[in-house]
């Protein structure tokens, strides 16, 4: 009996030991559990880190950009300050065209009679006088006008002779009527004939006056009718030219003007006598002015009209045919405005300078950067919009020196 109790006693302890090792790993097992939950809790938790970051930095960005100043910095940049003020500015109408000139100022030289050329020296763009020898031309049949002009001319001679002969033989009833009739209508004839001989030499720049045996030529000259630019130049030197054939084109640009192209939507508001200001090729802003005299009364293709203005003045830089960008005014209004030196502009964007602060011991200066909305520009103002907060009427704003402002602001950030 003793020996079963004891083989009891051992099977006992036995259990006892394997529950123990059961419990152990339960809680084991229970605590990787738990430590996974506060890894998940952590890693959940995350993100709300990184958008308080996100927060914080477009609060960063949404902090006002200060400048200072030290009194004697406040000197050197001449700051003036100052309040918009309403100045009557133009509402505009933004278009497009381009310079051109009338089309009596475009002068396509030919010749009368067929020729062949001797002496050229032209290139587009050079300068021409009127009455300048544009080119030379040679034929034999300019010697055979001159001969039949001077074999003319001494015909008519003898008639006119002929003529007052038998004008007086007819007063004494010498002759008979008809030889005197007959002797005046070949006169007649004779100077027709001279006359028109006269016109054709004329044509060919030849003085039928000056005219004589010893002097025929078979050189032309042909001079410039006007004065003006080459703009063109589709002949060369030994070829022949027809009547019909184009030897120089000159452009003549004393009375160009800017031809606008508005659509038909924007015609109601266009009317002779509006100022217009443009500018050509490069010119970044429109920096001429001119007034519009003529509107057309008929449409393109693409819906639009054109519309002439003469330019108040003319510059070197005006090109017939040049791009123009223009500005036209169609209405006068009293509108807010600074001067443009008050207004900058910086990385797409256009700011002022309003005064934020001032302090006294020792004297400087804080001014904070806020940007605007401009408008039309005219006579070095520039019309505005100023943000909500701002009360242009009780915000001292810097009409002056706002670039030297602009500059420290980007030497600052750059160091």
């Amino acid at each position: 009996m003793q020996t079963i109790g004891k083989v009891y006693g051992i099977q006992w302890i036995k259990n006892q030991y394997l529950v123990l090792v059961l419990l152990v790993g339960l809680l084991g097992v229970s605590g990787c559990g738990s430590g996974g939950r506060e890894d998940d809790t952590a890693q959940a938790e995350l993100p709300l880190t990184s958008s308080f970051t996100e927060v914080a930095g477009d609060s960063a960005q949404s902090a006002p950009v200060l400048v200072s100043l030290t009194q004697a910095q406040y000197d050197v940049a001449a700051i003036q300050l100052g309040q918009p003020v309403l100045r009557p500015l133009s509402t505009t109408l933004k278009v497009n065209g381009m310079l051109d000139v009338p089309a009596q100022n475009v002068v396509s030289v030919s010749i009368p009679f067929g020729g062949y050329i001797r002496q050229i020296k032209l290139e587009p763009g050079m300068r021409v006088r009127k009455g300048q020898t544009l080119v030379v031309l040679e034929n034999p049949e300019y010697i055979q006008f001159q001969q039949d002009y001077l074999d003319t001319k001494a015909k008519l001679d003898y008639a006119d002779l002929e003529f007052a002969r038998q004008q007086e033989l007819s007063r004494d009833n010498v002759n008979a009527l008809k030889v005197f009739q007959q002797i005046r209508s070949n006169r007649q004839s004779l100077q027709a004939q001279l006359a028109g001989m006269a016109q054709r030499l004329a044509l060919l720049r030849i003085d039928p006056a000056k005219l004589s045996p010893g002097q025929l030529t078979r050189l032309v000259a042909i001079p410039s009718p006007v004065s003006g630019f080459v703009t063109s130049v589709p002949v060369n030197n030994g070829r022949f030219v027809n009547p019909a054939d184009v030897v120089v084109e000159i452009t003549n640009t004393d009375h160009m003007h800017v031809q606008l192209s508005i659509f038909e939507k924007d015609l109601s508001r266009i009317h002779t006598g509006q100022t217009v200001r443009f500018g050509v090729g490069g010119d970044s802003a429109p920096i001429h002015r001119g007034t519009i005299f003529l509107i057309g009364k008929s449409l393109s293709a693409d819906r639009t009209v054109s519309v002439l203005a003469h330019p108040d003045a003319y510059a070197d830089g005006f090109i017939p045919g040049g791009y123009v960008t223009a500005e036209v005014d169609i209405k006068t209004q009293p509108l807010p405005a600074l001067p443009e030196s008050a207004v900058v502009s910086f990385g797409g964007q256009t700011f002022v300078y309003v005064l934020e602060k001032k302090q006294t011991n020792p004297v400087s200066y804080a001014f904070r950067q806020i940007g605007v909305k401009t408008g039309v520009r005219e006579n070095g103002y520039v019309a505005l919009t100023l943000p909500p907060g701002v009360d242009p009427q009780q915000t001292p704003i810097v009409v002056s020196g706002a670039y030297s402002l602009l500059s420290k602001l980007n030497n600052s950030e750059e160091e």
